[in-house]
């Protein structure tokens, strides 16, 4: 009897020890297919972005649910690039504010239709609803942005088309890149492997 106990705790000893060996060899990696070598590379292009463009402008902090970030509402930063006076700044801000209060209640029921959107109760009136809603919001914001104008002197209008070009154009060239790469990426996939 007592030799039979012994034997079971002895076997038992050996596995368990068998065990911890085991879980503590190195598993073999698979090699990562071509697609997960690519997404691997995109999300790092993405991270190096974001650090250049922290590197550049500082830490922001996003913008809130009722659309004024850090600064307060206004022109962004191409209030920056422009030089607004004082004046000018209070000028948009009062726009802003103004538009802003005039958009809550839209932008508090986008709110509510997206959260039904995640709960997975979104109707086809839901959507035709939330179209409406972007529209009239749309539409303020373009009478914010006329109204804005209006503040600004010659120059700055200048200067602020001369921006708005330069930005047009940095978009221009990242969807004509985001275009390659997605073309690469697609010969990679129907490459015979």
């Amino acid at each position: 009897m007592f030799l039979r106990k012994s034997l079971l705790g002895v076997i038992g000893i050996i596995l368990a020890l068998g065990m911890v060996a085991f879980a503590q060899e190195p598993q073999p990696q698979n090699p990562p297919s071509p697609e997960g070598a690519l997404r691997g590379e995109r999300m790092e292009r993405r991270r190096e972005k974001h650090r250049e463009r922290l590197g550049r402008e500082g830490m922001r902090r996003h913008k809130g649910r009722d659309g004024i970030g850090r600064r307060g509402p206004g022109m962004g930063h191409f209030g920056r690039e422009l030089n607004l006076s004082d004046a000018q700044k209070e000028q948009s801000r009062a726009i802003m504010q103004r538009r802003l209060e005039s958009t809550k209640v839209q932008r508090e029921e986008l709110f509510r239709l997206r959260e039904k959107r995640s709960a997975g109760t979104f109707t086809a009136e839901d959507e035709a609803r939330a179209k409406a809603l972007h529209q009239e919001i749309r539409a303020s914001m373009e009478g914010a942005r006329t109204e804005m104008a209006g503040v600004l002197t010659a120059e700055q209008k200048a200067k602020l088309e001369e921006a708005k070009a330069e930005r047009k154009a940095k978009h221009e060239q990242r969807k004509k890149e985001r275009g390659e790469r997605m073309k690469e990426r697609q010969e990679l996939r129907n490459k015979p492997q």
